[in-house]
């Protein structure tokens, strides 16, 4: 039986899965990050992770960051942990740990793991798009991450949309944050979370929930007229609101009818552990 052992590294913390070929989780163990420490001992801290999950029948590790990561496993880009900018993260690790190591977006493991487990299940190709703080997105072309040139395709959130005439992008307009700002701007009310939109005797919550709709409904037609999907999956906080039916009615007009047919657009099914499942599941890639 082969195993993988998928890794998810934040700022703050290290989390890593022992998984099975079928997605079922074996065993799992985290750690603090530590990212304000050296760089050795961050790695040092992602060594532990791995040396405790380690069996013989493990082939590979996956590891899932908050950034980019070129073809080779060098960090280009780590806000969350930026001692590990420049580090060619899959070198230091297979040296010390004497297994393959693959190194991903983790908004694409997110989409990796939703597309092999989850909501998109049996589909070829995919979209999976995380709306919280911000706005990440993962894109599977026959069944395999694409990643671009640089390690850095599916940035779809900063997709460009004029709104007044202004260009804005499409993170500052659906992600929690920004759907509490438009909210409090409007209204003159303090907000704690995006579900005050939901109060529909509200006429500011209603006019900011239509507005987010539409925009969600418009960035997703977007992706389908360029991609074709057959699934576009949301995780993040935002994709708890209860508005998928109004996206799709959205996504319906402005969508090609032909492609617009045939992508359902889904709500997240694996939780808080899609992003390391899609980790472990990158080791089964190759």
């Amino acid at each position: 039986m082969k195993l993988a052992i998928g890794i998810d590294m934040g700022g703050s913390k290290i989390l890593g899965i022992l998984m099975d070929e079928k997605g079922r989780i074996i065993k799992s163990y985290r750690r603090p990050t530590q990212a304000d420490k050296p760089r050795r001992k961050i790695i040092a801290n992602l060594v532990e992770v791995i040396n405790n999950l380690k069996t013989k029948e493990v082939v590979g590790v996956g590891i899932g960051i908050p950034g980019i990561a070129d073809q080779k496993g060098r960090l280009q880009l780590i806000p969350n942990v930026q001692k590990l900018r420049g580090v060619n993260l899959r070198k230091e690790l297979e040296k010390r740990v004497r297994l393959k190591v693959r190194v991903e977006n983790d908004a694409n493991l997110f989409a990796l793991a939703e597309h092999r487990h989850g909501a998109a299940k049996g589909c070829n190709n995919s979209i999976g798009i995380i709306i919280g703080t911000g706005v990440g997105t993962g894109i599977v072309i026959d069944n395999q991450i694409y990643s671009g040139s640089g390690g850095a395709a599916g940035e779809a959130g900063h997709t460009k949309l004029v709104v007044n005439k202004e260009v804005i992008e499409v993170e500052d307009l659906i992600s929690g944050p920004d759907i509490v700002r438009r909210y409090e701007a409007l209204s003159g009310k303090r907000a704690h979370t995006p579900r005050v939109i939901l109060n529909k005797k509200d006429p500011f919550a209603r006019q900011v929930y239509e507005e987010i709709v539409f925009y969600i409904g418009l960035f997703f037609a977007n992706l389908i007229n360029t991609f074709n999907p057959e699934a576009i999956v949301i995780g993040g906080g935002v994709s708890n609101l209860p508005f998928y039916s109004d996206i799709r009615k959205v996504v319906k007009k402005y969508a090609h009818p032909y492609m617009a047919k045939m992508c359902k657009i889904k709500k997240y099914a694996l939780g808080d552990d899609s992003g390391v499942i899609g980790a472990a599941e990158l080791v089964f890639c190759d």
